[in-house]
Protein backbone atom coordinates (compact mmCIF):
# COMPACT_ATOMS: atom_id res chain seq x y z
CA UNK A 1 0.00 0.00 0.00
CA UNK A 2 1.65 3.20 -1.14
CA UNK A 3 -1.18 5.69 -0.77
CA UNK A 4 -4.53 5.94 0.93
CA UNK A 5 -7.27 8.44 1.72
CA UNK A 6 -8.99 8.81 5.08
CA UNK A 7 -12.45 10.32 5.47
CA UNK A 8 -12.88 11.11 9.14
CA UNK A 9 -13.74 13.51 11.93
CA UNK A 10 -11.11 14.71 14.38
CA UNK A 11 -13.31 14.10 17.42
CA UNK A 12 -13.74 10.40 16.61
CA UNK A 13 -11.48 7.86 18.34
CA UNK A 14 -11.70 5.39 15.47
CA UNK A 15 -10.37 8.02 13.07
CA UNK A 16 -7.49 8.73 15.44
CA UNK A 17 -6.67 5.01 15.61
CA UNK A 18 -6.31 5.00 11.84
CA UNK A 19 -4.24 8.18 11.79
CA UNK A 20 -1.89 7.01 14.56
CA UNK A 21 -1.45 3.57 13.02
CA UNK A 22 -0.79 4.99 9.56
CA UNK A 23 1.68 7.57 10.89
CA UNK A 24 3.49 4.96 12.98
CA UNK A 25 3.84 2.60 10.02
CA UNK A 26 4.81 5.32 7.57
CA UNK A 27 1.67 5.07 5.44
CA UNK A 28 1.05 8.36 3.65
CA UNK A 29 -2.56 9.45 4.04
CA UNK A 30 -4.53 12.07 2.21
CA UNK A 31 -6.71 13.43 4.98
CA UNK A 32 -10.28 14.36 4.16
CA UNK A 33 -11.94 15.75 7.33
CA UNK A 34 -15.71 15.78 7.00
CA UNK A 35 -18.38 17.89 8.74
CA UNK A 36 -20.21 16.41 11.70
CA UNK A 37 -23.51 15.69 9.95
CA UNK A 38 -22.04 14.48 6.65
CA UNK A 39 -23.50 11.02 6.08
CA UNK A 40 -23.30 11.12 2.29
CA UNK A 41 -19.58 10.37 2.20
CA UNK A 42 -19.94 7.24 4.30
CA UNK A 43 -23.02 6.05 2.39
CA UNK A 44 -21.25 6.52 -0.94
CA UNK A 45 -18.46 4.27 0.36
CA UNK A 46 -20.93 1.66 1.56
CA UNK A 47 -20.87 2.42 5.30
CA UNK A 48 -23.26 3.93 7.82
CA UNK A 49 -20.77 6.44 9.20
CA UNK A 50 -17.16 7.57 9.18
CA UNK A 51 -14.24 7.05 9.49
CA UNK A 52 -13.41 5.12 6.35
CA UNK A 53 -9.88 4.60 5.11
CA UNK A 54 -9.67 3.65 1.44
CA UNK A 55 -6.35 2.00 0.62
CA UNK A 56 -4.51 1.91 -2.70
CA UNK A 57 -6.36 -1.29 -3.61
CA UNK A 58 -9.74 0.35 -2.90
CA UNK A 59 -10.27 -1.76 0.18
CA UNK A 60 -12.03 0.09 3.00
CA UNK A 61 -11.22 0.06 6.72
CA UNK A 62 -13.37 1.58 9.45
CA UNK A 63 -10.96 1.73 12.38
CA UNK A 64 -12.88 -0.90 14.36
CA UNK A 65 -10.53 -2.36 16.96
CA UNK A 66 -11.18 -5.91 15.77
CA UNK A 67 -10.01 -5.07 12.22
CA UNK A 68 -6.81 -3.25 13.17
CA UNK A 69 -4.49 -6.30 13.33
CA UNK A 70 -5.35 -7.15 9.71
CA UNK A 71 -4.78 -3.57 8.59
CA UNK A 72 -1.51 -3.41 10.50
CA UNK A 73 -0.34 -6.64 8.85
CA UNK A 74 -1.01 -5.14 5.41
CA UNK A 75 1.00 -1.96 5.98
CA UNK A 76 3.67 -3.21 8.39
CA UNK A 77 7.02 -4.32 7.04
CA UNK A 78 8.27 -5.61 10.41
CA UNK A 79 6.76 -8.46 12.44
CA UNK A 80 4.71 -7.45 15.49
CA UNK A 81 6.09 -8.12 18.98
CA UNK A 82 5.80 -11.85 19.78
CA UNK A 83 3.73 -11.09 22.88
CA UNK A 84 1.03 -9.26 20.92
CA UNK A 85 -0.82 -12.38 19.76
CA UNK A 86 -1.12 -13.59 23.35
CA UNK A 87 -2.03 -10.22 24.87
CA UNK A 88 -4.37 -8.85 22.18
CA UNK A 89 -7.54 -10.87 23.04
CA UNK A 90 -7.28 -9.98 26.74
CA UNK A 91 -6.70 -6.32 25.91
CA UNK A 92 -9.71 -6.22 23.56
CA UNK A 93 -11.89 -7.79 26.27
CA UNK A 94 -10.62 -5.29 28.87
CA UNK A 95 -11.36 -2.39 26.54
CA UNK A 96 -14.84 -3.70 25.72
CA UNK A 97 -15.69 -3.81 29.42
CA UNK A 98 -14.74 -0.14 29.75
CA UNK A 99 -16.36 1.05 26.53
CA UNK A 100 -19.75 2.24 27.93
CA UNK A 101 -18.01 4.32 30.61
CA UNK A 102 -15.43 5.64 28.16
CA UNK A 103 -18.08 6.84 25.74
CA UNK A 104 -20.08 8.44 28.54
CA UNK A 105 -17.03 10.30 29.83
CA UNK A 106 -15.95 11.51 26.41
CA UNK A 107 -19.38 12.78 25.36
CA UNK A 108 -19.15 16.13 27.23
CA UNK A 109 -15.51 16.56 26.14
CA UNK A 110 -16.03 16.25 22.40
CA UNK A 111 -17.62 19.70 21.95
CA UNK A 112 -14.10 21.03 22.46
CA UNK A 113 -13.71 20.18 18.78
CA UNK A 114 -15.01 23.00 16.56
CA UNK A 115 -16.45 20.45 14.12
CA UNK A 116 -19.07 19.78 16.84
CA UNK A 117 -19.47 23.14 18.56
CA UNK A 118 -18.72 25.88 16.00
CA UNK A 119 -22.08 25.59 14.23
CA UNK A 120 -25.13 25.90 16.56
CA UNK A 121 -27.10 23.45 14.40
CA UNK A 122 -24.30 20.89 14.64
CA UNK A 123 -24.16 21.28 18.40
CA UNK A 124 -27.93 20.95 18.74
CA UNK A 125 -27.75 17.74 16.70
CA UNK A 126 -24.92 16.48 18.92
CA UNK A 127 -26.90 17.29 22.07
CA UNK A 128 -29.85 15.31 20.75
CA UNK A 129 -27.55 12.37 19.98
CA UNK A 130 -26.22 12.47 23.57
CA UNK A 131 -29.75 12.49 24.94
CA UNK A 132 -30.69 9.58 22.70
CA UNK A 133 -27.64 7.50 23.65
CA UNK A 134 -27.13 8.40 27.30
CA UNK A 135 -30.43 9.90 28.41
CA UNK A 136 -28.68 13.21 29.16
CA UNK A 137 -27.22 16.13 27.28
CA UNK A 138 -23.49 16.92 27.34
CA UNK A 139 -23.89 19.48 30.14
CA UNK A 140 -25.56 16.97 32.48
CA UNK A 141 -23.01 14.32 31.54
CA UNK A 142 -20.22 16.75 32.46
CA UNK A 143 -21.72 17.12 35.93
CA UNK A 144 -21.52 13.35 36.35
CA UNK A 145 -17.88 13.09 35.28
CA UNK A 146 -16.37 12.57 38.75
CA UNK A 147 -18.36 9.47 39.59
CA UNK A 148 -18.04 8.07 36.07
CA UNK A 149 -14.28 8.56 36.07
CA UNK A 150 -13.90 6.89 39.46
CA UNK A 151 -15.77 3.88 38.06
CA UNK A 152 -13.54 3.83 34.99
CA UNK A 153 -10.38 4.17 37.06
CA UNK A 154 -11.42 1.37 39.39
CA UNK A 155 -12.76 -1.01 36.73
CA UNK A 156 -9.84 -0.39 34.37
CA UNK A 157 -7.22 -0.35 37.15
CA UNK A 158 -5.82 2.79 35.58
CA UNK A 159 -3.42 3.61 38.40
CA UNK A 160 -1.86 0.15 38.24
CA UNK A 161 -1.73 0.42 34.46
CA UNK A 162 0.00 3.80 34.62
CA UNK A 163 2.73 2.38 36.88
CA UNK A 164 3.32 -0.50 34.48
CA UNK A 165 3.52 1.88 31.52
CA UNK A 166 5.99 4.09 33.37
CA UNK A 167 8.27 1.09 33.85
CA UNK A 168 7.90 -0.48 30.41
CA UNK A 169 7.44 2.73 28.34
CA UNK A 170 5.00 0.81 26.13
CA UNK A 171 2.34 -1.77 26.96
CA UNK A 172 4.43 -4.77 25.88
CA UNK A 173 7.81 -3.13 26.35
CA UNK A 174 8.05 -2.67 22.59
CA UNK A 175 5.56 -0.43 20.79
CA UNK A 176 2.55 -2.31 19.49
CA UNK A 177 -0.99 -1.95 18.24
CA UNK A 178 -2.19 -1.92 21.85
CA UNK A 179 -0.43 1.41 22.38
CA UNK A 180 -2.18 2.87 19.34
CA UNK A 181 -5.62 1.88 20.63
CA UNK A 182 -4.98 2.91 24.24
CA UNK A 183 -3.80 6.35 23.20
CA UNK A 184 -6.51 6.98 20.61
CA UNK A 185 -9.30 5.87 22.92
CA UNK A 186 -8.23 7.34 26.26
CA UNK A 187 -6.02 10.39 25.65
CA UNK A 188 -9.01 12.78 25.78
CA UNK A 189 -9.50 11.96 29.47
CA UNK A 190 -6.88 14.66 30.04
CA UNK A 191 -9.53 17.23 29.09
CA UNK A 192 -11.85 16.25 31.95
CA UNK A 193 -12.10 19.35 34.12
CA UNK A 194 -11.22 18.70 37.75
CA UNK A 195 -10.38 15.02 37.20
CA UNK A 196 -6.88 13.83 38.04
CA UNK A 197 -5.63 11.36 35.44
CA UNK A 198 -2.45 9.56 36.56
CA UNK A 199 0.53 11.62 35.39
CA UNK A 200 2.36 8.56 34.09
CA UNK A 201 -0.61 7.83 31.85
CA UNK A 202 -0.43 11.35 30.42
CA UNK A 203 3.30 10.93 29.77
CA UNK A 204 2.53 7.63 28.06
CA UNK A 205 0.00 9.20 25.70
CA UNK A 206 2.56 11.81 24.69
CA UNK A 207 5.23 9.13 24.26
CA UNK A 208 3.03 7.22 21.82
CA UNK A 209 2.08 10.39 19.95
CA UNK A 210 5.76 11.34 19.63
CA UNK A 211 6.58 7.86 18.36
CA UNK A 212 3.96 8.31 15.64
CA UNK A 213 4.91 11.92 14.94
CA UNK A 214 1.28 13.00 15.34
CA UNK A 215 -0.29 15.66 17.55
CA UNK A 216 -3.10 14.51 19.81
CA UNK A 217 -4.50 18.04 19.63
CA UNK A 218 -5.19 17.92 15.88
CA UNK A 219 -8.62 19.26 15.05
CA UNK A 220 -8.93 21.47 18.10
CA UNK A 221 -7.91 24.47 16.00
CA UNK A 222 -10.47 26.47 14.07
CA UNK A 223 -9.19 25.54 10.59
CA UNK A 224 -10.31 21.97 11.08
CA UNK A 225 -11.28 21.32 7.47
CA UNK A 226 -7.87 21.86 5.88
CA UNK A 227 -6.84 18.87 3.79
CA UNK A 228 -3.34 18.53 5.16
CA UNK A 229 -1.76 15.72 7.13
CA UNK A 230 -0.85 16.56 10.72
Amino acid sequence: MSEAVLYFRYADSAGLRLRLLSAWRGLTLRLEPRPLRDLTTAFDLGFADLPVLVDANDRCWTGDVESLPELDARINTAPPPPALAAEWPAFVAWRAELEPLRQRLLAPILPLYPEISADPEDFDWYRQECERRFGQGPEALANDRYGAYQQLERLGRLRQLSRILAQRKFYLGDASLIDIVLTADFHALRFLDGVTVPIDLLYYFQRVASLCGLSLDSGLEADRYTHQAT
